[in-house]
């Protein structure tokens, strides 16, 4: 199922919202502030952002330009701003969506999931692949390695989705993060490195794995099937 990011400095919203998300099935990431959620982005590559306007060490229209350097992940702003001007303003800063508090959850549920579906549709047009001991679905978020399931967030799952569809062939840092973000940045070499680590811990990916995905001093990354 789909991480997101929650960033409201306010206990009452974050504790409602993290409940019901959670129910729903999602994983939730919370942070109250800038800072923290700064430190919460390089522990995790969230599938979505819902982000506060008004946090206590900074705007979130600001913080919305940062992390757009960072992710391409869909960000929907939660915010007792309700005027026009920060409406506009909140889109030109990187927003995909614009919520004004007070809101119903079976809303925030609804703008979320047509937010993913908006997401996932662009990912591909072949939303499976099968090989030999690892299948990847985009639909369902799972990855199956040796027999193992797991259920990963939607930026790894793309990631290694992208390298299996070329199997056995070396990919750049900057086609990858391209591909992913569908952007690119001073930093991507880094970000990339970071979520195919995370990616490898997720699906248990070791040296008795079937699988490995290598990569060279140059930021270029193949998945390959071992033979023992």
């Amino acid at each position: 199922m789909s991480h997101i990011l929650l960033v409201e400095d306010d206990s009452d919203i974050m504790q409602i919202n993290q409940s019901f998300l959670e129910k729903e099935g999602y994983t939730v990431h919370c942070a109250d502030s800038v800072k923290s959620a700064s430190f919460m982005l390089e522990e995790c590559v969230p599938d979505l952002v819902l982000l506060d306007m008004m946090l206590p060490d900074g705007d979130g229209m600001d913080f919305c330009k940062i992390l757009r350097q960072k992710t391409q992940a869909p960000v929907i702003f939660l915010t007792a701003r309700d005027d026009n001007e920060s409406i506009v303003m909140g889109f030109r800063s990187g927003g995909d969506d614009y919520i004004t508090k007070p809101y119903d959850l079976n809303v925030l549920k609804a703008r979320i999931e047509a937010r993913l579906r908006r997401d996932q549709a662009q990912t591909s047009q072949h939303p499976k692949i099968e090989l030999p001991y690892l299948s990847i679905d985009l639909f369902s978020g799972t990855v199956t390695l040796d027999g193992n399931e797991f259920s990963i967030p939607q930026r790894e799952l793309q990631i290694l989705y992208l390298l299996a569809s070329r199997i056995g062939s070396r990919i750049s840092y900057h086609d990858i993060y391209k591909t992913i973000y569908g952007c690119d940045v001073e930093d991507s070499r880094n970000t990339i490195r970071v979520n195919i680590s995370r990616l490898k811990k997720h699906i248990q990916m070791d040296d008795m794995s079937t699988y490995e995905i290598a990569s060279t001093s140059d930021g270029e990354y193949v998945l390959r099937r071992v033979i023992f």
